[in-house]
């Protein structure tokens, strides 16, 4: 008799899914081992970047409270700039209207003086009262009024208002267009 053995072929087949069964735990490893370290590696990113997070915003507030901490002081610095800077343009126009008083003063001689003055402020514009002794100083007043050297110092010069004294004196106004600082009378004239 010829003897079967149904359990060999049993055996191969077992064998075979037993090998299979093998390759694919060893694929599956493979798998859930890159998976666990790109898991891994996302949660050390997140927790990395969380404790970024926390300490950006930390410093964020620490930052702000010590802009806010320091907004009195700066309020403070600019309206001291501001003061000063009016103080300084107030005294820009004073020095201007002083040393065109000085300037006319010195410009026509003793024979003319300068009897009234009054200063425009916000306009720039300085008004002189000239007094002559004689009409030749008068003019020479208007002769030296229209000449280029003048015209270089002051923006405009309009001249009004010409009188004559019982005591045979002549005066003239002038109004002067004082020039700001840094400005020259040819700028201005364009």
């Amino acid at each position: 008799m010829t003897e079967i053995n149904f359990l060999s072929q049993r055996r191969i087949t077992l064998t075979k899914v037993g090998e299979k069964d093998a390759i694919y735990e060893k694929y599956s490893m493979w798998v859930f081992g890159v998976v666990f370290a790109v898991f891994a590696i996302v949660v050390g990113v997140n927790i990395f970047s969380t404790n970024k997070l926390k300490a950006t915003n930390e410093s964020e507030k620490a930052y702000s409270s010590s802009i806010l901490n320091e907004e009195s002081t700066e309020m403070t610095f600019l309206v001291f700039t501001q003061k000063l800077k009016t103080v300084k343009d107030l005294y820009q126009n004073r020095s201007n209207k002083q040393q065109s008083i000085e300037y006319f003063s010195n410009l026509f001689g003793s024979q003319v003086f300068l009897s009234g003055m009054n200063y425009g402020g916000e306009e720039n514009q300085l008004s002189l009262r000239l007094t002559s002794e004689n009409i030749f100083a008068l003019e020479k007043i208007l002769d030296t009024l229209d000449s280029d050297s003048v015209k270089k110092e002051f923006s405009a010069i309009n001249k009004s208002g010409l009188r004559r004294d019982d005591n045979g004196s002549y005066n003239i106004d002038i109004a002067v267009e004082l020039l700001k600082q840094g400005e020259t009378a040819d700028a201005n004239a364009k």
